[in-house]
């Protein structure tokens, strides 16, 4: 399912007629992003600019994940959710909880194929490389300088041995140093604290940038902490990721296109930012680690992967829903009640989520809402709406007609102060800590409303037969309605 490269997914897409390759000389500072993002609001395919001004060694590819359709070409089918309900399948009903399941992986299904795998590297010491020779780009007006945008931050748990594979804005600062902006709970700051524990403050740490997208998909993807994420990436390529080890004991992709190879100091704090994020506002200054290179590699005329946030919906919208459909049937396990899930990409991913549940007794709506708090980033969400089965969660106008017709807001909304949101949430008055919203649209029982809830209204079955045959006549003088 999974591309060897990024090169062989470029050729993939050339060859469908889907690569779109710019020739015009392009600047890394505002341009390249103005470009990337114009793209995806109009669901172009990929831009690689080969082109690139003061950069003539390298090319830029944006706009990997441009739509839902994208996402679909990227997995080589449209049922997602498919992806992991075949992985699944392989367990029964084994009574344990997902992560139970996946550490005992290796022995029930002899994960040798989704493993990572050693090879030769295709990239070599490059001794001229450096961060400031990087194509990085430069996102908004305001922003504090140059950013890797979509650069993969690998480390790993100096306990287990969990590789871990993230998606941070890094800042870059000079030739040798950059800021890694991983917020507290993210898992490269996590393994960073255990570190800390160990009496270690030089993390090891390897930046790498230009691989098979699906890679990239899973480090920008919220794979629960104790899970490998070469593992998971084995998963949904169903092939084993090509990896080698760096001097440093960080194993990267085999074929990545540039890798930068060094440590993370956590005694060496200063401020990053601002940086216009996926909210679409800049976000202020704070203090985040120094990444110190030590060494650079690089492929022979080198591809370089970027990507531009702000307003949705971006690349990061589409990603999102694709990390949605694909996680589904994992949550459902963590969340029996659950039928499906809703994160709109207009709600900002971590920000409002709307889950449809089969509902069989009181007060199960606000259990499923503290569930889904209690679970992975669905933790961030600062609003949760929860609906009956039969409500099509991704109509907005069901869900709205859900909410109009069961919600007594007094009732049935839910406030929960001083808990966990996002970071960089400019409306949380102390962040990371702000407050939710659940709201249960759910039809309510005795228990709940006290009285029985009233009967629906539904034609009768007898006159829809008569009248069946006077409707199709009516219905093929009249055109369809515009859309609205």
């Amino acid at each position: 399912m999974g591309f060897k490269d990024l090169r062989d997914y470029l050729e993939s897409m050339r060859s469908r007629g889907k690569l779109i390759e710019v020739e015009h000389e392009v600047d890394v500072n505002l341009e390249i992003a103005e470009l990337g993002r114009r793209a995806t609001y109009s669901h172009l395919p990929p831009l690689l600019f080969t082109r690139v001004k003061g950069y003539p060694d390298w090319k830029v590819l944006t706009n990997v994940y441009y739509s839902m359709e994208g996402i679909y070409e990227l997995f080589g089918t449209r049922n997602l959710e498919g992806i992991a309900d075949s992985f699944l399948a392989s367990f029964g009903e084994v009574p344990v909880t997902i992560l139970d399941k996946v550490r005992s992986l290796p022995s029930l299904l002899k994960m040798g194929k989704y493993m990572p795998k050693g090879k030769r590297a295709l990239f070599r010491e490059d001794k001229s490389l450096n961060l400031e020779r990087l194509p990085a780009t430069k996102t908004w007006p305001k922003d504090a300088g140059r950013y890797m945008t979509f650069s993969i931050v690998i480390t790993k748990d100096p306990e287990k041995n969990v590789n871990n594979l993230s998606i941070y804005r890094i800042q870059i600062l000079n030739d040798r140093e950059a800021l890694v902006h991983w917020q507290a709970f993210k898992r490269g700051s996590l393994a960073a604290s255990k570190y800390r524990d160990l009496g270690v403050t030089k993390v090891p740490v390897a930046i790498v940038n230009g691989v098979d997208p699906i890679i990239t998909f899973t480090a920008a993807s919220p794979v629960p902490p104790g899970l490998d994420k070469y593992l998971f990436a084995g998963i949904l390529r169903d092939d084993g990721v090509d990896v080698v080890e760096l001097d440093n004991g960080i194993l990267v992709p085999a074929h990545a296109e540039s890798v930068l190879e060094g440590y993370v100091d956590l005694n060496d704090l200063r401020p990053e930012g601002p940086f216009g994020d996926h909210l679409g506002y800049y976000t202020p200054q704070d203090y985040y680690p120094v990444f110190k290179l030590e060494k650079a590699h690089s492929r022979e005329n080198p591809i370089y992967h970027v990507t531009s946030v702000g307003k949705p919906p971006l690349e990061d919208a589409w990603i999102g829903k694709g990390v949605e459909r694909i996680f589904l049937p994992f949550l459902k396990m963590i969340i029996p009640d659950l039928v499906d899930m809703n994160l709109p990409e207009y709600g900002l991913f971590t920000s409002i989520g709307i889950f449809s549940i089969r509902k069989r007794y009181p007060g199960q709506a606000r259990r499923a809402m503290m569930s889904i708090w209690g679970t992975g980033q669905l933790s961030f969400l600062k609003l949760v709406i929860v609906v009956d089965a039969d409500v099509n969660i991704h109509d907005m106008n069901q869900v709205l007609y859900a909410i109009a017709s069961t919600v007594d807001p007094q009732r049935d909304v839910m406030i929960v102060t001083n808990a966990l949101n996002d970071s960089l949430d400019h409306t949380v008055p102390n962040p990371p800590l702000g407050s939710k919203m659940g709201i249960d649209a759910t039809r309510k029982f005795r228990e709940e409303l006290g009285k029985d809830w009233p009967d629906p209204v539904e034609s009768d079955p007898d006159t829809v037969k008569r009248v069946s045959e006077v409707w199709e006549k009516i219905r093929s003088k009249w055109p369809d309605p515009p859309s609205r």
